[in-house]
């Protein structure tokens, strides 16, 4: 449930970036978010936005305990226009995903991407309950899938994600916008061997998430829909529209 959930920022976070260079998915140009994680993951988060969005790196160090495991995640995601980076900072192996499926669904004449993460949140089982103050921001309140996500100017201000009654919450403290960020951000690391693959299954890019120790074993939820193809995800969307 956690992978499908960081999945979706995921695609929420890189839609706009990926449709077309004259198309800002952010006003703000740059951006550093710091997120701090309590509950069953301890440790910390941080993004960095640059060109609009166009630009999106995420550096995670993270201890997840459940059910008598604990799991270290040290990596760094790095999204740049339609690739996909990750590997783990000390290793020399990688992988790269290609996004097929943003690339294929911005060729649709018909797919409005302005409301693509609305329309995916709600066919996802989400529904817009209102809005929260959270440290002074005025968000957005998604709730679904067990979960609760604050939304303030497109940034995730807070996640809640109860799984098996166990509970992991991150929260940014501290966001920053149009400030500089390091271009080193941005670089793809050259003693890094990257496996390449494509991401043919829309579910790939939820499903590339991090790995959480309450994630293994759990058997689907019957109430998440099935998506293997664009197709599956453009009828969804539309049905969403509807």
């Amino acid at each position: 449930m956690k992978k499908i959930i960081l999945g979706l920022l995921t695609i929420i976070g890189c839609t706009y970036v990926n449709a077309q260079q004259t198309i800002k998915p952010y006003k703000f140009k740059t951006a550093i978010v710091e997120y701090t994680y309590s509950g069953n993951t301890t440790g910390t988060q941080t993004l960095y936005i640059g060109e609009h969005g166009w630009n999106q790196c995420e550096v995670t160090n993270t201890v997840m305990k459940s059910f008598g495991q604990k799991n270290v995640t040290d990596e760094i995601k790095l999204t740049l226009g339609l690739e996909i980076y990750q590997w783990t900072p000390g290793q020399n192996t990688g992988t790269l995903m290609h996004n097929s499926m943003l690339e294929e669904l911005i060729k649709d004449p018909d797919f409005d991407i302005k409301d693509f993460s609305k329309q995916l949140m709600k066919q996802l089982g989400f529904e817009k309950k209102g809005n929260e103050v959270v440290d002074g921001r005025d968000c957005e309140v998604w709730k679904g899938m067990g979960s609760t996500i604050w939304i303030w100017k497109d940034i995730a201000v807070k996640t809640e994600v109860k799984v098996l009654g166990q509970k992991t919450v991150w929260t940014a403290t501290n966001i920053q916008f149009d400030v500089p960020v390091p271009a080193s951000r941005f670089s793809v690391p050259r003693n890094v061997q990257f496996q390449k693959y494509d991401s043919s299954n829309p579910m790939n890019i939820m499903m590339n998430a991090p790995t959480h120790p309450d994630d293994e074993g759990n058997e689907p939820d019957e109430n998440e829909p099935e998506i293997k193809s664009f197709k599956d995800l453009k009828k969804l969307l539309k049905k969403g529209g509807n």
